[in-house]
């Protein structure tokens, strides 16, 4: 490869040699030798395309002058990638640039009307259509004044090619350009020199050289080379330029004049480069690069310096001849950009996208986080929580009772994402939607799978809670210990796996193994208040097993006295105890303090009616039996009809059923707009439905509180008649002992406080 290069070299070299010589050419523009090199990004005058090859802000100021700085030139020019403007909407692929080169030479010192300048002004544009080819095109303003008599501005313009065949480590740099310079003519006009023009004026271009009045700047086709090389140590730049393509006979000379320039720079080390060249106007140069790297400000700073003398082939009598050339880049690399940006909509973007639902879910705004995780999903499929997302998103549908939506979506990950780790949770809440919904048989089966399929993973113990929870309900008490008892603390389950076990054991009449369950959930440090809420429903109810037992009053007492707060949803049924503790040991003014709140404070609780009861036998017990009289007919009046009647719960249901054909409708609706992009018109969509939402949300919600108070009502029927009969067989011995007094009742007229308790056999 080595060899190949320095051949290629020398064969170059003599090439140029052998068409450098000099030949007339008329109207011939100048070529900008000592700036339009292709392989330079900052040149568009050889070829507009050759700018899509640079990556960065790119700034580039040079100035050419001969020793007597009779003639000289200044260039300057930009190129900026469109990324620096906006970000990657277009990626790589177009690139902006901005060129000026002065052109001046003075003739006459004493000729009053000034010297000879000709300045061009482009903008360029590169459009990447592929990643190995570009293709160019340019606007140049040329601003012309000959001497003072004839000043005047013209366009043209410009388009080129630019193929990158090869681009790797191994091989190097190959880059090869094809433009046709000047397609669009700037057209220089002409004045009597007895009557020049004054001011600027504009002079309309041409196409294919043929101009009534004037001259036009030749069409020139160029064919260009860049190759960087050893591993980039060697530059090599070549160019083959054919003027005047469209040459007309009427401007005298010839066209279709071959030009030829060539250029190798080596770098001693990557900062130092040596150059030799020969340019198209036929004399070698010879120069010196040197640049610098990430200083301050610049990424890189670039200083060229060449020299040649303008004698060496053919006497022009300019002399000596140089040129200086400073480039600066800054800023971030076209690749940086992209990779922030990539990485941003990869990484950043998904990431906080995920986090805004995630706050939304714990915020409890569950039709917001479902819309939220559901555009992590369909906006960045290939994130790495999109999986999360699939979970978080059925999660929040199933917190608003959306089972069906859920279910969808659960069934729809696992399909979806088949190698997750969040299969096993997918599987658990589709068993957990069909305990929701009663659907045991399924859910057992799904449990089945559960525990064969992924008897190590985190959601096993909760597909077993879920399991001894169906067993229970049905039941199956023993089976249900077992499915429970493996539960060990730390799972968020393990309170409720306690509790449904104490029941469980209690139901089966072994008590110890129910005092032990329930006292494993009195030795745990509770988590959050649903925990406290279950230790205080755990203390009332081992209450009762020790109120139970002979000698077990005073750890009854003590374990209902310690339900302290009145908020706590057992606090009444603790209160309702500690009376009957108190009141079995004939303490009724103790007992009394806790009746009167539940009264005074629970007017609806199903409790109050036994509160009456309690408050009767106190009554009694004090010999009070006008007011015992009283309250016990207050209790048999609260205890003789159901608080829900068959009715009641039977319009409920039927209510429901049909506010649920309507709900399945919205929750399709719903899943639906989750999947879709949040656009301002599935924004519209979505604030159409949530007053449905809204609405069928409160019907459910009021659907549940009324299925707890059948709960509580059918719980309380258990003790209905128990506490009936007792207030009627007490309510008989008060009226009894009323009608014997004298004078057929005579109220609380004293009398000893525990005389009436040899009747009542029960308390």
């Amino acid at each position: 490869m080595k060899r190949f290069i320095l051949l290629s070299l020398a064969i170059l070299c003599f090439a140029g040699l052998a068409v450098a010589s000099p030949s007339y050419s008329p109207n011939k523009y100048q070529q900008n030798d000592w700036f339009g090199e292709f392989g330079g990004n900052t040149s568009m005058y050889v070829n507009p395309a050759g700018i899509a090859e640079n990556d960065q802000l790119e700034i580039t100021g040079g100035f050419f002058s001969t020793i007597s700085g009779s003639a000289m030139q200044e260039y300057g020019s930009v190129v900026l990638p469109l990324d620096y403007i906006l970000s990657d909407r277009f990626g790589y692929n177009h690139t902006f640039g901005i060129s000026f080169f002065e052109n001046g030479a003075t003739v006459d010192a004493n000729d009053s009307h000034g010297d000879y300048t000709e300045n061009a002004y482009m903008l360029g544009y590169a459009y990447r259509l592929f990643h190995y080819l570009a293709i160019g095109v340019d606007l140049a303003v040329l601003q012309v004044n000959q001497f003072g008599y004839n000043s005047q501005l013209t366009v043209g313009a410009d388009v080129g090619l630019s193929w990158n065949p090869l681009n790797n480590s191994k091989l190097g740099h190959l880059q090869v350009g094809l433009a046709v310079q000047n397609l669009l003519q700037p057209v220089i006009g002409t004045v009597d020199p007895e009557n020049p023009s004054s001011g600027f004026g504009f002079v309309a271009p041409a196409f294919g050289g043929s101009v009534s009045d004037g001259y036009a700047i030749p069409t020139n086709l160029n064919l260009s080379l860049f190759y960087r090389g050893l591993n980039k140590s060697l530059e090599v730049k070549g160019e083959v330029a054919i003027i005047d393509i469209f040459h007309s006979d009427d401007e005298g000379g010839k066209g279709n004049l071959i030009e030829f320039g060539v250029s190798a720079t080596y770098y001693l080390t990557s900062h130092l480069g040596v150059r030799a060249r020969l340019t198209k106007e036929g004399y070698p140069v010879i120069g010196a690069t040197i640049n610098v790297k990430d200083v301050n400000l610049f990424r890189y700073i670039g200083l060229d310096l060449e020299m040649s003398h303008d004698d060496l082939i053919e006497k022009k009598n300019r002399g000596f001849l140089w040129n200086v050339r400073v480039t600066a880049r800054l800023g971030d690399t076209r690749e940086e950009l992209i990779g922030e940006s990539r990485y941003r909509r990869l990484k950043i973007e998904p990431e906080n996208d995920y986090r805004a639902a995630m706050r939304l879910y714990l915020n409890r705004d569950f039709i917001g986080a479902a819309y939220a995780f559901g555009k992590v999903q369909t906006k960045y499929p290939t994130f790495h929580l999109v999986d999360q997302a699939a979970f978080y998103k059925g999660k929040s549908f199933e917190n608003m009772r959306m089972h069906l939506a859920a279910q969808k979506v659960y069934q729809d990950a696992i399909k979806k994402y088949p190698q997750s780790d969040q299969i096993p949770k997918y599987n658990f809440q589709l068993m957990n939607i069909d305990y929701k919904e009663g659907r045991y048989a399924e859910a057992m089966a799904k449990h089945q799978y559960i525990i064969t399929t992924f008897p190590k993973s985190d959601v096993k113990p909760d597909a077993d809670y879920i399991a001894g929870q169906i067993k229970f309900e049905q039941g199956q008490y023993n089976d249900a210990i077992q499915l429970l008892s493996p539960i060990l603390p730390g799972n968020s389950n393990y309170f409720y796996a306690r509790y449904t076990m104490g029941i469980a054991y209690s139901r089966l009449d072994k008590m110890e193994e129910a005092k032990g369950s329930f006292n494993d959930i009195l030795s745990q440090q509770p988590s959050n208040q649903s925990e406290k809420d279950l230790q205080d429903a755990t203390r009332v109810k081992l209450g009762h097993i020790y109120f139970a037992e002979p000698e077990g009053l005073p750890e009854a007492a003590k374990l209902y006295g310690q339900v302290k707060n009145p908020e706590s949803p057992f606090y009444e049924e603790a209160a309702l105890a500690l009376a009957w503790s108190f009141l079995k040991v004939r303490n009724t003014k103790d007992a009394r303090q806790f009746t009167k709140w539940i009264i005074a404070n629970r007017p609806n609780s199903y409790l109050v009616s036994e509160a009456y009861l309690v408050e009767g036998y106190c009554d009694f017990l004090e010999n009070n039996l006008r007011s015992a009289e009283t309250n016990l007919q207050k209790a048999i009046s609260l205890t003789q009809k159901p608080s829900i009647s068959k009715e009641q719960k039977d319009s409920a249901k039927a209510s429901f059923e049909n506010m649920k054909e309507n709900f399945d409708s919205v929750q399709v609706r719903a899943l639906d707009l989750a999947r879709q992009l949040p656009t301002p018109r599935v924004e519209q969509k979505r604030a159409a439905l949530r007053p449905d939402y809204e609405k069928a949300n409160r019907d459910i919600e009021n659907f549940a509180d009324f299925n707890q108070r059948i709960i509580q009502s059918d719980r309380f029927e258990a003790s209905r008649q128990r506490v009936l009969g007792d207030a009627e067989l007490t309510s008989a011995v008060v009226s009894s002992r009323l009608a014997s007094q004298p004078g057929g009742g005579g109220g609380s007229s004293g009398g000893s406080g525990g005389s009436g308790l040899d009747d009542l056999d029960d308390l």
